[in-house]
């Protein structure tokens, strides 16, 4: 029997700021048995903000929660020969779909105020994020070309882009991954980015050199329809 998406949604407007970062810490926050990722032999995290619309669980959209923002900290990893992501921490505007998240699917997600501002002109497009726990005094904004292309496999940029898995502990310690699908997202050539973000107090004091840190990628891609698939228990020792 074919395993059908328990989550389909369009992801548009997705910011991607990513960083280097030590291997010993981003080792730290995978499953045991998850190996970190590595470009050109560097580990690296990613502050990821997007746009998800038409929101659909079992191909039934929930109302009110048809669309929303999402900001998200993830580290690179590889689990089955596969390339994945684990999340440090993933905010949303909304304090049920947070508990859903963190209680039925066992991610770290958390109740946050998000903004989304996207203006589209012929000239361009501009997107700027704005979030927080307790208010959105944190900011990621990006001016960029209309038109955007897809990056060759070969590229950084679609290695930080394209990721088949996310996967992290459940409560026994077993790996749980969820595969996600679409197809290459094109990117828009960033022309500006602007930010203003306390990595300390989003993500813990290990993450603080990132406050004087600078990216070494900014990604501003179109985004696309996307398809989630349901969580299931993997080998631990396939990575």
């Amino acid at each position: 029997m074919t395993t059908r998406p328990f989550l389909t949604a369009r992801w548009s407007n997705v910011v991607l700021l990513t960083f280097d970062a030590p291997e010993d810490l981003v080792r730290a926050q995978l499953a045991p048995g998850v190996e970190p990722d590595r470009w050109n032999g560097k580990t690296h995290a990613s502050l990821v903000a997007l746009e998800m619309r038409d929101v659909r669980v079992h191909g039934w959209r929930v109302p009110g929660f048809a669309g929303h923002p999402q900001v998200n900290f993830r580290v690179y990893a590889r689990h089955g020969g596969q390339p994945a992501v684990t999340f440090v921490r993933e905010l949303v505007p909304s304090r049920l779909i947070a508990a859903v998240g963190r209680l039925r699917y066992g991610e770290p997600f958390r109740a946050a105020r998000i903004a989304a501002h996207v203006v589209a002109g012929t000239d361009g497009v501009r997107a700027e994020y704005r979030f927080g726990l307790e208010a959105p005094r944190y900011r990621v904004g990006v001016a960029a070309a209309r038109d955007g292309a897809v990056p060759p496999p070969t590229t950084f940029e679609h290695y930080l882009k394209e990721r088949t898995y996310g996967c992290r502990a459940d409560r026994r310690g077993r790996v749980r991954a969820f595969r996600v699908a679409h197809p290459p997202w094109a990117v828009r050539k960033v022309a500006n980015v602007d930010y203003a973000v306390d990595f300390a107090a989003l993500y813990g004091v290990e993450w603080e050199f990132l406050n004087r840190a600078t990216p070494v990628s900014t990604i501003f891609a179109e985004g696309s329809d996307v398809a989630v698939y349901p969580s299931r228990l993997t080998d631990s020792t396939s990575s």
